[in-house]
């Protein structure tokens, strides 16, 4: 399986100086949170 596993935060990020011509899909569970609520301290 190409990739990370389950609950693994991943970021995209591009550094260079040509146009991007890549695709990042995310796949979610329907049955969970997208992404936790943030906490302010």
């Amino acid at each position: 399986m190409i990739g990370h596993g389950a609950d693994t935060p991943m970021e995209v990020f591009s550094a260079g100086t040509t146009d991007l011509d890549q695709m990042a899909i995310f796949v979610v569970d329907a049955n969970r949170p997208f992404s936790s609520p943030a906490k302010l301290d």
